[in-house]
Order: structure tokens, then C-alpha cells, then sequence
């Protein structure tokens, strides 16, 4: 897959199908339009383009307004594994907030991307003001001779599938509803940071990972986890919030990472979440801490044990 990551550095390219979209967390919905996309194209025999922004566009106008739910990286990665021929992820900016609808459709859809078809979901918007619609897209079309496929919304159990309702499932740490949407468990990767030290103290030691503001966050709270480490996966307790019991001053991300013993500060790792356990509380002592700290792993070993983890 290429990826295009500026307006002015796509040349012309070959005949294509498009898909255009936020994308932000792949999830099933997305899956469905960027499979009709690369189906579309390989049945045409044209290339097939993903067109997306580098930053949300709600967080131009109001910064941090959305907290996304991949990073980047992992989004470029997860479109690839879609199967696209091209990603084109392009940051918005001033520019796009001026274009009209119709500019977008002759400057960029037909002279750049060389489209012959668009599949867009059916509350897609676009240029500026949200002038442009998927019913404005459809009469666009039809002027200037590309076809045009407007996909319903996708529903599980009667809710329609969405990266609103996914961040406010995650944030209300609904971990095992998550997957029905998102189609896989949310993860956050991080860098393995020094923390305070407390849990190694008494015996449960803890990978803390640098927090990325502009994620959605795990609502506060005892998980079972699955932490990806190099090519290998362990099962873990990660605790999302502020440690009460010894007057933590932040948001933190830790977690203990069952039969680990190897240094990894300074490592990108995965956290996975599976279950949410039970909420933070401030234990009256370390004894009491180390105590439910036990019950929290012992609850993990014996639910979890029994499924034996693949390889990275």
C-alpha cells in the first residue's frame, strides 16, 4: 500500500475506486465500506484508494474535542491489512474548511484520484461548512460520470455501528462489548516508563506506559489484560486511574504482567483489554492493596489460564 500523506504530492493516479472517511478505529463499519472498495476495484481492475484525514476534523476546530481511538500508526496499519491499494492521509486544514463541494469533486476526485467510482456511508459529509453530502455526491456523479454507492448504517443487536458509540463504550470500560463493534479488543500501545515503584514493593510489580492524551481511555478500573511484549503475549492486571491509596498525581496506565520478570523500560508495548475487573478504590493500607492485588490475579489465573496464548 502507498500512502499519500499531502494534496500536492498526489500525481494523477490510475483509474481507482474510493472510499472517504474519518476511519478512525477501522471498525466493522469501516470494514465494510473499504472491502466494497477493494472488491469493486479488483473486479474493474483499477486501483483501490482509501481517502482519510491525519487528524480528526472536529479537533481542528476545537483541539481535543475527539480523542481517537488508534493512533496513526496503527491506523495506517489496519487499513493496509484491508487490503487498499492506496491510503491517502492527508491532514486537515484551512484549506479543506474553504473548498467547496464542488472543487473537491473536480480539483481532487476527478484531476487527482482519477475516480470511477465513491462508496461512502450514508452520513458521509465534505467541503466546507458540510456543504457537501452523500445525496450532493450521488447528483455530482451523475454530472461528471462516476458511479456512486451510499452503504446504511451496519447494526449489532439494534445499535448502530460507530466510533462515538465505541469511545463511549471504552471509556465506560464496557471491554466485552467493545469487540462487537470495534471487531477487535481495544489496545493501546505505549513506551515502558519509570514509575513510583509502589507495586514492586509489594510484590506485584508493574509496567507503567507513557499515556497518549489523544486516545480514549479505559473508564478507571482493575482489567484483565493481554500485553503484547516483542513476539510474545502474557496475560495481565492493568489498572487505569490515579492510585488513591498512595496519593497518585496523574492519570496512569500500569500493569502486572503475569510470570514476567525481565526489565523492559524504554519498550513499546501493547495493552489489550479483555474484562474489566472491578473499579479503583483507596485500600486503607499496602496490606489491604497487596491483598486484593492477589484476588485480582488469582480471579485472572483461574478464568484465563485454561486459554493458552498465541504468539504475536
Amino acid at each position: 500500500m502507498e500512502v499519500i500523506r499531502s494534496i500536492n504530492d498526489i500525481k494523477t493516479l490510475p483509474e481507482s475506486c474510493v472510499t472517504i472517511g474519518n476511519f478512525d478505529g477501522v471498525h466493522n463499519g469501516h470494514r465494510i465500506l473499504i472491502k466494497k472498495t477493494t472488491d469493486y476495484a479488483k473486479e474493474k481492475g483499477i486501483k483501490s484508494v482509501v481517502f482519510t484525514f491525519a487528524n480528526h476534523p472536529s479537533n481542528y476546530f476545537v483541539p481535543g474535542i475527539i480523542k481517537n481511538i488508534l493512533d496513526e500508526n496503527e491506523k495506517i496499519e489496519l487499513i493496509e491489512s484491508c487490503g487498499a491499494d492506496y491510503l491517502l492521509n492527508i491532514p486537515f486544514e484551512t484549506y479543506m474548511t474553504k473548498m467547496s463541494s464542488q472543487s473537491f469533486v473536480e480539483d481532487i476526485l476527478i484531476e487527482k484520484i482519477n475516480v470511477k467510482k465513491v462508496i461512502v456511508g450514508h452520513d458521509f459529509t465534505f467541503a466546507r461548512k458540510k456543504e457537501g453530502t452523500a445525496e450532493v455526491l450521488v447528483e455530482m456523479g451523475q454530472k461528471y460520470g462516476f458511479e456512486v454507492e451510499i452503504v446504511q448504517p451496519i447494526k449489532v443487536n439494534d445499535i448502530r455501528i460507530s466510533s462515538t458509540h465505541i469511545r463511549k463504550l471504552i471509556s465506560e470500560g464496557k471491554m466485552d462489548e467493545v469487540p462487537l463493534f470495534l471487531g477487535r479488543n481495544y489496545s493501546i500501545r505505549g513506551e515502558v516508563i519509570h514509575g513510583m515503584a509502589n507495586g514492586r514493593k509489594i510484590g506485584f510489580p508493574t509496567a507503567n506506559i507513557k499515556v497518549n492524551k489523544e486516545l480514549v481511555m479505559p473508564g478507571c478500573g482493575i482489567y484483565v489484560s493481554i500485553v503484547k511484549i516483542n513476539d510474545k503475549n502474557y496475560y495481565g492486571a492493568t489498572n487505569v486511574g490515579f492510585n488513591p491509596t498512595v496519593n497518585g498525581k496523574g492519570l496512569s496506565i500500569e500493569t502486572h504482567i503475569l510470570d514476567f520478570e525481565e526489565s523492559i523500560y524504554g519498550k513499546i508495548i501493547e495493552i489489550e483489554f479483555l474484562e474489566r475487573i472491578r473499579d479503583e478504590k483507596k485500600f486503607c493500607s499496602m496490606d489491604e492493596l497487596r491483598e486484593q492485588l492477589s484476588h485480582d490475579v488469582g480471579y485472572i489465573r483461574e478464568k484465563y489460564s485454561k486459554y493458552k496464548l498465541q504468539k504475536v
